[in-house]
This record gives C-alpha cells, sequence and structure tokens, in this order.
C-alpha cells in the first residue's frame, strides 16, 4: 500500500483494504464502517462543493464520533482547510482566527450552535455562512439538505505541502493561536505513533480528547485507519474509564498525565484489571506514575514529547525508560540550550529547541500573526517554550518555561509541586502558579479540590509538601476551591489562574489563616 498524502486517501485506502471493518464509533454506540465513512464523507463533500472552494477554510464545531470522521474527509476531499473550533473558544478568539483565515462556512451541530451562536456568523460566505451537521438548528440549512451532484471519485489533488487544518493551540500559558498544518504534519505524526505503539488490525483503541486536539485526529484516528484498527471516543470520565474500556475491548488508549493522575485517584476496584489494555500511548508521565499505572491496572505507558506545531518529536517504543518522554526520532534533531544561550551538558536542564530533519514536518505559521510565527524560530531551531532536558538520548520534560516559578532566586517546577500534592490522601485535584511576592519574584499558590468526604486541612497538606519539596517550593499559600480550571485536553488552565491572582479566602502558611483580600 503507498504511502497517503492526504487524509482523505488514507480513508480512501482503508475502505479499499477493508471496507466492512468498523473504523471509529461512540463508545456505547453503534460503529461506522470504512467503506461506509467514505461514502457518507463523498455525499457530504458533493453538499459542500458548490460553497467550498479547494484552498479556503471551513470552520467546524463537532464532537468526536463518525460525523466529525466523515466531515474531515469530506473536506479533505474537497482540498478545503479545516478550522476546528473547540468547545467554549472564547468569541473574540473565534472571531479574530475565522477572520484571519478568511474562513468561508461554519459546520456545526445544533448542541453547539445553541450555546455558541456567535458559530453562525463566522463564515463569509454570502447566502450560507453556516450549516448543521446531526440535526436541524433554527433557520439554517443541515447538509443532507443541500442539493448538489454526486462529485466523482477522484479527490481534489493534494500531497504533503498541502494546507489541510488550522488547529487552535490551547492557551494555558498565553493568548490561543490558529496553526496551520499541512497533510505532512498530520500524517508524519500518525506514522510516528504507529512506529512506536505498533498498532494492528487486532487493536480496539480509546481516545477521551476531543476532535479539535491532535491527540484525538493525528495521534488517535489516523493511527487506527493506517493499522487497521479500530477507534473508539468517549468523553473522559475517571468512574467508567475501566468500565467502557472493558466493554468495548480496548486494548490501548491515549493519556496526558492529568488523565492517568485522575484515574489513580479513583478508589481501588475490581475493574482495575477486568480489560485488555496493556499500553497506552502520550504523557507527560514522571516515574512514580509509570510505575502506579503499571502495579494497578496493567498498563504501560509509552511516553512521547509532542506539540501541535511538530507532532511527535521524542516517542518510546518497546524499550522503556520509565519517567523519561522518549528516544528523539529520527525525523527531528533537539537541542537543549542554557539562560546564556548556549548548550547545555548532557543530563542539564534548559529550554528546548527542535529542528526538522525533513520537508512538511512542521506547522507553515501562526495563521494572521506574523511576528510570533517569527520568535517561534531561532533560525531554524522551533523554540518550544518547554523545559527539558536529554541524557544518553532520552529526552525528558520537565514543564512549560512559563510555569516555572521563581522564588528567592530559585526555579520552582510547578507539575513536581501539584504531583506531590496530589499524592496526599485528601486532594482530588490540585495546580500550582507562581503569584507576587511583597519580597518580590513569586510566592507558590496550590489550588486544591479536596476528595468527596474528606475534611483536607490547609495546614496538614503544606506539612504533606514541606516532608517532600525543597524548602523554596513548598507551598506558602493554599486555596480550597471546588474545580480547577482545564482546558477540553485536561491540561490545567494556568493562565486564568494567573489572571485572577491570589484569591480571597487562601490559607497563609505565614499568618495560619486565610487571607482577607487579593493581594
Amino acid at each position: 500500500m503507498t504511502t497517503p498524502s492526504s487524509w482523505a486517501e488514507a480513508v480512501e485506502q482503508r475502505a479499499s483494504t477493508d471496507a466492512d471493518g468498523e473504523i471509529i464509533r461512540r463508545a456505547g454506540e453503534a460503529g461506522i464502517s470504512a467503506g461506509a465513512l467514505l461514502e457518507r464523507a463523498v455525499d457530504v463533500a458533493g453538499a459542500l462543493k458548490p460553497l467550498v472552494a479547494p484552498g479556503r477554510v471551513v470552520a467546524t464545531a463537532i464532537p468526536s464520533g463518525p460525523t466529525a470522521a466523515a466531515t474531515t474527509t469530506a473536506l479533505s476531499w474537497l482540498g478545503a482547510v479545516e478550522l476546528p473550533l473547540p468547545t467554549g473558544l472564547d468569541r473574540d478568539v473565534a472571531g479574530r482566527l475565522a477572520a484571519a483565515a478568511d474562513c468561508v462556512l461554519c459546520v456545526a451541530t445544533p448542541t453547539r450552535l445553541a450555546t455558541e451562536p456567535h458559530l453562525a456568523r463566522l463564515g463569509g460566505h454570502r447566502s450560507r455562512p453556516a450549516i448543521t451537521v446531526d440535526g436541524p438548528w433554527e433557520d439554517l440549512p443541515a447538509v443532507d439538505e443541500l442539493t448538489g451532484p454526486r462529485p466523482s471519485r477522484h479527490r481534489s489533488s493534494a500531497g504533503d505541502a498541502a494546507a489541510a487544518a488550522i488547529m487552535v493551540t490551547s492557551g494555558t500559558g498565553g493568548r490561543p493561536k490558529g496553526a496551520l498544518l499541512s497533510n505532512g504534519v498530520g500524517l508524519g505524526q500518525a506514522a510516528r505513533v504507529l512506529r512506536a505503539m505498533e498498532y494492528d488490525a487486532s487493536d480496539v483503541l480509546l481516545n477521551v480528547f476531543p476532535w479539535q486536539h491532535v491527540n484525538a485526529r493525528h495521534a488517535g484516528f489516523l493511527p487506527a485507519v493506517m493499522s487497521g484498527a479500530r477507534l473508539v471516543v468517549d468523553d473522559f470520565s475517571a468512574r467508567r474509564f475501566w468500565q467502557t474500556a472493558a466493554q468495548e475491548q480496548v486494548t490501548a488508549f491515549n493519556f496526558m498525565g492529568a488523565v492517568c493522575a485522575i484515574l489513580l485517584r479513583q478508589p481501588p476496584a475490581d475493574r482495575d484489571r477486568e480489560h485488555r489494555v496493556r499500553r497506552a500511548y502520550g504523557g507527560p508521565a514522571p516515574a512514580w506514575m509509570w510505575t502506579a499505572m503499571s502495579q494497578r491496572f496493567g498498563v504501560e505507558l509509552r511516553q512521547a514529547y509532542a506539540c501541535t506545531e511538530l507532532g511527535d518529536v521524542a516517542t518510546t517504543g518497546a524499550q522503556v525508560l520509565p519517567g523519561a518522554a522518549g528516544q528523539v526520532v529520527p525525523e527531528y534533531a533537539a537541542r537543549i540550550l542554557g539562560e546564556d544561550g548556549l548548550p547545555v551538558a548532557d543530563g542539564a536542564t534548559g529550554s528546548l529547541e527542535v529542528r526538522p530533519l525533513q520537508p512538511h514536518l512542521t506547522f507553515t505559521r501562526y495563521v494572521g500573526e506574523p511576528e510570533t510565527t517569527r520568535a517561534a524560530w531561532h533560525g531554524e531551531w522551533f523554540v518550544t517554550g518547554d523545559r527539558a532536558r536529554l541524557s544518553k538520548g532520552w529526552l525528558y520534560y520537565d514543564g512549560r518555561m512559563t510555569d516555572t516559578i521563581r522564588r528567592r532566586g530559585l526555579t520552582v517546577d510547578a507539575e513536581h509541586v501539584e504531583w506531590v500534592a496530589s499524592a496526599h490522601p485528601d486532594v482530588h485535584d490540585v495546580a500550582a502558579i507562581g503569584v507576587p511576592s511583597e519580597l518580590t519574584e513569586d510566592d507558590v499558590l496550590l489550588v486544591v479540590v479536596p476528595r468527596e468526604g474528606s475534611n483536607l486541612s490547609p495546614e496538614a497538606l503544606r506539612n504533606h509538601c514541606a516532608d517532600r519539596l525543597s524548602r523554596h517550593a513548598v507551598p506558602r499559600y493554599i486555596s480550597v476551591e471546588s474545580t480547577v480550571p482545564r482546558t477540553a485536553s485536561m491540561k490545567i488552565n494556568r493562565r486564568s489562574l494567573r489572571d485572577r491572582g491570589l484569591p480571597p479566602g487562601a490559607w497563609d502558611a505565614e499568618t495560619r489563616h486565610a487571607t482577607e483580600e487579593i493581594a
């Protein structure tokens, strides 16, 4: 089988070899075969063709599942560029991205339109700026109502360099941006995931990330398509996760560190081992998490280092080193720079930069942001904004540069503080950020959600941290709250926490009582 040059071609190849085999389903619902998915995609492409020319941008707002997969395949078939909009994306941000991309149409579900009616106004088409899928909404036409000749079985010409999608970065540490990705970026990431995970037609993959995230698309759907595997998608629920895995006969799933941390916080149950899952793809996961997932659930975490702009830079195959994010793939070179801008010694932590060794591996630009695009590159090296270290060929992720906290002239790793605090038996969820200190630099604030039924003591939690952290990393403030803000991909939204500052009522270790006002 030849290597596909577009999303649509990958689906077409799967349909030609396994037309009746299921390709994707939502957990607990009926699935769709590769042949039926392709036929549905061609029908949708026929409905959209009078509205969408090759190279034009179409915004979508559709949850993971057969409808999303068919719509993406249809747009790829037409040679259009998809702009998948995350649920709850700020209206002004959505408008800015759509305008910068010269978006011609928005395709959305009634559910998304009901909660985000501004989506109906994003498209620039004069007569049909928006259409619906999976049902009607107000006076907008549904895709099945549109008439037009069914397109031939000939796809629009494509290639690795052709634009395919504008993926919205999470904005957890800064303003959300739209990264323009070519066909080669998604297909390349899928190939590297396959190489590491060794999927085949016997595998059933579970993905709990939204369709608007590259994890679901390039590390979930495309690897399933290209390997003959079946993909099951679901919204994340710690309580039903293993039940779903058992019922759907799942053999592997995709994770982020937060997913594993939340699963490990659930009370032990018989179903912890009553499933077929033996490996999982994702990251980050410190060594203790790798061990805990293996011992409790029988799952081997195969870590990777990836980002929206680059796809996978480091992966873990059959050889696993707990705590490491993998070995740098042959398609990329990586280096670690110190504060002086020079390479650091092996094993030292610094700023991670990555250089592609082949064409069409990386994003093309941030749409509408030429200065931000230029600032992202240091010559031929992409500046990831992450802290990392390389040791004997293995890459270790040490957090975002913006997530570090400077206290008393020393650096505090927010994620390490969170991992330590999350081990306390009364903690359900936790986030650590820096807040301004009267002594300049930062003090550490811990935002904590107590475990249900517990009586969390801020002082006891701080003592727990003090026994396990360096003195400069021990939190000064602890705020007990009902939730930790997270993005759709379950990353902590640190930006929103930093923007609000120190909340009133936060417990202060220096006074041993709650603060009275925002500092």
